[in-house]
């Protein structure tokens, strides 16, 4: 199968994180390449991994020709889109290609500029123009399949998020990874963390108010990541007396070394496909508090291998905080089990063998 994969030269996050390690995976039997509209971290990161990427420079309409003339020159089986500027190119290019054009959906789309209306009518308009011009979509659990089925999109397909669980962990003691962080530790102390962006949808003044409220003095939370809301927040947690608790480390390139570092992991969005956040968790065999949302439920049971609680309720989020700071043994039952589910359904050799299924489908069978 050959398959050109396209995404914005700026997407981070999740995104990122799943369009990497995919074509790692695809990459030794299948013939993929990466299309990156204008460079920065993401071709730079595909090079260092050895992925074959281009990268189409300058304005989006002298990108969207650098994409046709790729096409053109080569026979592809098809166009795979990714994130919003690359769905609006895949949607123009369409009739030309070739060669049926899909797109995953890492996010609900009518949530991604959420607080932003300029930017939602604009940028999300389009965005959900590019969408129903698609042949097929992908979504990142089938809670967010079922989610797009009911919105009258056509052939939709499930894919969750996968992790090479083969990969060496990193094994310094904590106190030196939360101290290469910045975050001074005690032995006792008991950390919870997450990476994520910092806009609307993942909610997390929720996170700060719920762990404002938390009875447990060892806590303290780590949060990797940047964007709009980021003044926000640093506002909240100085206006909730948080200081000395609550730590902002900026957006980590790399989120290993955090989630290397957590007792726990604490994710409070809106709306989730089925994020890695958790099978960070999973891989440092760590437990999650969650919101209930998306794909979330396919990876944690409450109770089980993680806590969920409801969107936005800062008294439940603070409950399970406690709950688990309260006992280590739980927090080790708990992040074993998470562990071993997330091995045995959420690999990254599963997540690759489901997007070659889709593949077939979409094309027919034809390599």
């Amino acid at each position: 199968m050959k398959v050109l994969h396209c995404i914005g030269g700026g997407d981070a996050g999740g995104a990122r994180t799943h369009v990497l390690s995919l074509l790692r995976e695809l990459n030794s039997t299948e013939e993929v390449r990466l299309l990156c509209l204008g460079s920065g971290p993401l071709s730079r990161r595909a090079e260092e991994l050895g992925l074959p990427c281009a990268v189409a420079q300058g304005g989006f309409a002298r990108q969207v020709r650098a994409a046709g003339a790729l096409l053109r020159a080569e026979d592809w089986q098809a166009l795979h889109c990714h994130g919003s500027r690359a769905n609006v190119l895949g949607a123009l290019l369409k009739d030309r290609a070739g060669c049926p054009v899909l797109s995953t959906v890492h996010s609900d789309h009518t949530l991604d500029y959420l607080g932003r209306r300029a930017a939602g009518l604009v940028y999300g308009g389009l965005n959900a123009w590019a969408l129903r011009r698609m042949d097929a979509l992908v979504c990142v659990s089938e809670a967010m399949a079922e989610l797009y089925r009911g919105r009258g999109f056509g052939r939709v397909y499930a894919i969750y998020n996968g992790v090479d669980f083969a990969a060496p962990r990193l094994t310094v003691a904590r106190e030196a990874r939360a101290a290469a962080l910045g975050v001074p530790v005690r032995p006792e102390d008991v950390l919870l963390g997450t990476a994520a962006r910092f806009d609307s949808v993942k909610d997390l003044p929720t996170l700060l108010r719920g762990f404002a409220r938390t009875e447990d003095p060892r806590l303290k939370l780590l949060l990797a990541g940047a964007g709009p809301e980021e003044g926000r927040l640093r506002a909240l947690a100085n206006e909730l007396n948080l200081a000395g608790r609550v730590f902002f480390l900026g957006w980590l390139e790399d989120v290993e070394p955090l989630y290397a570092a957590l007792d726990a992991a604490v994710l409070t969005s809106r709306s989730e496909t089925f994020p890695y956040a958790l099978t960070m968790a999973a891989r440092y065999a760590i437990p999650a508090v969650s919101t209930a949302v998306g794909g979330v439920g396919a990876l944690i049971e409450d109770g089980v291998n993680g806590c969920l609680f409801p969107v936005g309720d800062e008294k439940a989020l603070a409950e399970a905080l406690d709950r688990l700071a309260a006992s280590p043994a739980e927090r080790a039952k708990m992040g074993a089990a998470l562990r071993q589910k997330a091995e045995e359904r959420f690999s990254l050799a599963a997540m690759a063998e489901r997007q070659r299924e889709i593949y077939r489908s979409v094309t027919g069978g034809k390599r």
